[in-house]
C-alpha cells in the first residue's frame, strides 16, 4: 500500500470510531510514523483528505453492494448481504459506516465531503429498494408504502443500530436489524 492509501485508511478508520472533527493530523503522523508535511503533500488541507477519504469509502461501498446483487437474485439474501457489512464494522473494528458519521456531523464537515457521502447514501437507498420491490413482487416481503420509502426506513434504522451496537454491543445491533428484516416477511 502506497503512502497516500496509508494515509485514506487511517484517515477512514479514525473516522470511523472517533469522527471528522475529533482527528488531525497529528493523529496521522503519530500512527504512521511520519511528518504533518508528509500528510499535507497528499492532501494540503483536511477538506481534501475528507473529501479523498469519501470518495473512496463510496467506491468501496458501491462495489461490495454490487458484489452482493451479483453472487445472488435472491433479495432475502441481498438484504443479509448489506445487514451482515453492517454487523461486520461494529463486531471487528467498533466503527460505523462513515457516512453515518458524516452525517453526525453535518453542520461542521465540508461540504464537498458531505455531498459525497449524501450521494452514498442515495445510492444505498436506492439499492436497498431495489431489493425491497423485487422481494415485494416476488410475495418474498411485505410492508406499508412505497418501496423507496421502506429503503430509507431500512438505511435509518442500520445507521442507528450501528449507532446503538457501538454503545450497547453487537448483539443489539443485530437485534435491531434482525427486527427490521423480520417486519419485511410476508404474511
Amino acid at each position: 500500500m502506497d503512502r497516500k492509501e496509508q494515509i485514506l485508511e487511517i484517515a477512514t478508520e479514525l473516522i470511523q470510531t472517533r469522527g471528522y472533527t475529533a482527528f488531525s493530523y497529528q493523529d496521522l503522523s503519530d500512527r504512521l510514523g511520519i511528518t504533518k508535511a508528509s500528510i499535507h503533500h497528499h492532501f494540503p488541507s483536511k477538506a481534501n483528505l475528507g473529501f479523498a477519504v469519501a470518495e473512496r469509502y463510496s467506491t468501496a461501498v458501491t462495489a461490495s453492494l454490487a458484489e452482493v446483487k451479483q453472487n445472488t437474485d435472491d433479495p432475502w439474501e441481498q438484504l443479509d448481504g448489506y445487514v451482515g457489512q453492517i454487523l461486520q464494522l461494529i463486531k471487528t473494528r467498533d466503527r460505523i459506516c462513515a457516512a453515518g458519521a458524516v452525517h453526525s456531523e453535518y453542520n461542521v464537515v465540508p461540504e464537498s465531503m458531505s455531498d459525497a457521502m449524501a450521494r452514498l447514501a442515495k445510492h444505498i437507498i436506492a439499492w436497498l429498494t431495489d431489493v425491497l420491490e423485487v422481494g415485494r413482487r416476488e410475495g418474498m416481503m411485505d410492508f406499508p408504502g412505497k418501496p423507496e420509502h421502506q429503503a430509507a426506513l431500512v438505511f435509518a434504522a442500520a445507521q442507528g443500530a450501528m449507532q446503538f451496537g457501538r454503545a450497547h454491543g453487537a448483539v443489539k445491533a443485530r437485534q435491531i436489524m434482525d427486527q427490521i428484516k423480520e417486519s419485511l416477511k410476508a404474511a
